[in-house]
């Protein structure tokens, strides 16, 4: 490999890394469903990983890419809109937690066919700390969900383990509900306003 081609094979890493979580969102489930909890715990792990690899290493090696811009949130997206119903299933999960992030991540996916193929509307994404708090939160929510999986199958008679996991899931789903909702209400008057032309960033 010669010094001209690494850097353009790697340059792909994080694309790859961004498809990958995409890919294991089926095993995830069906790892889940087919009672295999540590591997389903393993199998999210490594997706969450992905998410934290992927835009750090576009942003530290300036691997940026037209691709990237739309798989990395497309990935993000998927990924907790498709478990975030599974962890409910298994779970303690609030349930108007679920509908709030099935609302808000099903409309924020819209925006890629809506604006960038139907309206041909150019938008930018800045994104402020409500919202990234929110994703964060969302994503404890699957890894408790997904680790008490696991506590249960090693100790299935002995409840405080569960309980453990569920009483913080119960926390943390009420504290997402509130964060949420705010996302929510800002989203969604955002969204129409760069519908109409009058805005063009997502905050």
């Amino acid at each position: 490999m010669t010094e001209e081609q690494a850097p353009t094979i790697w340059r792909h890493l994080p694309n790859v890394l961004s498809t990958l979580r995409i890919l294991l969102i089926p095993v995830i489930i069906w790892l889940s469903l087919a009672e295999q909890a540590e591997a389903a715990l393993v199998a999210f792990i490594i997706g969450a990983l992905t998410d934290f690899f992927d835009g750090r290493l576009a942003r530290r090696f300036h691997w940026h890419s037209h691709v990237g811009a739309l798989l990395d949130p497309v990935a993000d997206k998927l990924f907790v809109l498709c478990l975030m119903p599974l962890v409910w299933h298994l779970s303690s999960v609030l349930t108007l937690f679920v509908w709030l992030v099935v609302i808000r991540y099903a409309l924020q996916l819209s925006v890629f066919p809506v604006l960038m193929g139907w309206l041909k509307r150019p938008f930018k994404v800045a994104p402020k700390l409500i919202p990234k708090v929110a994703t964060a939160v969302a994503f404890l929510v699957l890894g408790l969900g997904f680790a008490q999986q696991v506590a249960l199958e090693w100790t299935p008679h002995y409840a405080p383990s569960g309980n453990f996991f569920g009483q913080s899931i119960m926390a943390m789903s009420a504290l997402g509900c509130l964060l949420e909702t705010w996302v929510l209400v800002t989203f969604v008057p955002r969204y129409f306003q760069i519908i109409v032309g009058t805005r063009d960033t997502f905050e």
